[in-house]
């Protein structure tokens, strides 16, 4: 584990969010939570709408029409925020599929942080299509909204593995929720007892092989919850699962309970891996409540 991650994020600040917005219960809920965190961040809000080219020959409402409409409409949502809340509000009307609208958009603003609503029922798990599109490679933290519970977090379980990716994802959910209590999971799978045997390890040298690992584990865990801890306004909880990674974040979401999963990407520049991991896609298809992803 180094202190890169920690760095790097001590120095940001969110002070541009975008949220993506269809007018879906999914996005209101979307647009409600980004819109809170822009609140307490002091940060200014897009409204970011994409409108499909539709088929050449529809008797419906012309391009420029359907555009109009959808622009006074998210006109009036941004002014509604901006009266109820105070904030400086942009709408964003842009052509084309929503996954590529967003992608485009956060290439060339750069906001600190993407609001997305996962599907038409936020309560249901599992992600969308353009959800899905645009996390297979996200360009910059995306928090995932699927409740419609208004008030902020108040629990925010980070699933670690102590690479950059993971650290970085748990430092940056530290200053996007200050207020709320953070937990880091650390999970240690079980040695797999056959394939040791086969190589001539025996049972006794396979559970001291593990019960090394879980106090390496807890060791090093320890010490990235005190140096969270010294910047929270409430002590940092860490916690090592003996579980495959996947399981033991969806125990740990559950038992809490958390009001957001944190998870990050692992250091691409190490492993040399551009999408998420199959731990993370995980969390996010099988969580039931709001993620935050950190690339």
């Amino acid at each position: 584990m180094s202190d890169r991650s920690l760095r790097t994020t001590e120095m940001s600040s969110f002070r541009k969010i975008t949220v993506a917005s269809d007018g879906s219960p999914g996005a209101k809920a979307a647009v409600e939570r980004a819109a809170q965190l822009a609140a307490q961040h002091g940060a200014s809000l897009c409204l970011l709408q994409a409108c499909g080219p539709g088929a050449p020959h529809s008797s419906g409402p012309t391009l420029d029409e359907r555009i109009a409409t959808l622009g006074e409409q998210l006109t009036q949502s941004a002014s509604l925020l901006e009266r109820r809340l105070g904030l400086q509000v942009q709408s964003v009307v842009e052509i084309g599929p929503a996954h590529v609208v967003i992608g485009n958009h956060v290439q060339s603003q750069q906001p600190a942080l993407l609001v997305l609503g996962s599907r038409f029922d936020p309560a249901t798990a599992g992600l969308g299509g353009t959800a899905l599109k645009v996390l297979r490679a996200p360009a910059c933290p995306v928090l995932v909204v699927r409740t419609n519970d208004p008030r902020p977090y108040r629990k925010i379980l980070s699933g670690v593995d102590l690479r950059d990716g993971s650290v970085r994802a748990a430092v940056t959910a530290l200053a996007l929720f200050p207020q709320a209590h953070h937990h880091l999971l650390y999970a240690v799978a079980p040695v797999l007892d056959s394939s040791l045997e086969s190589g001539g390890v025996d049972s006794a040298q396979v559970q001291a092989l593990h019960e090394s690992m879980h106090r390496h584990a807890e060791q090093e865990l320890s010490l990235l919850a005190q140096g969270l801890s010294a910047k929270s306004m409430h002590a940092v909880r860490a916690e090592v699962a003996a579980d495959v990674p996947a399981r033991a974040v969806l125990v740990g979401a559950a038992a809490l309970p958390a009001d957001c999963v944190v998870v990050g990407h692992h250091d691409a520049e190490a492993i040399g891996q551009t999408e998420l991991g199959s731990m993370a896609l995980h969390v996010l298809q099988f969580i039931p409540g709001d993620v935050l992803v950190v690339a």
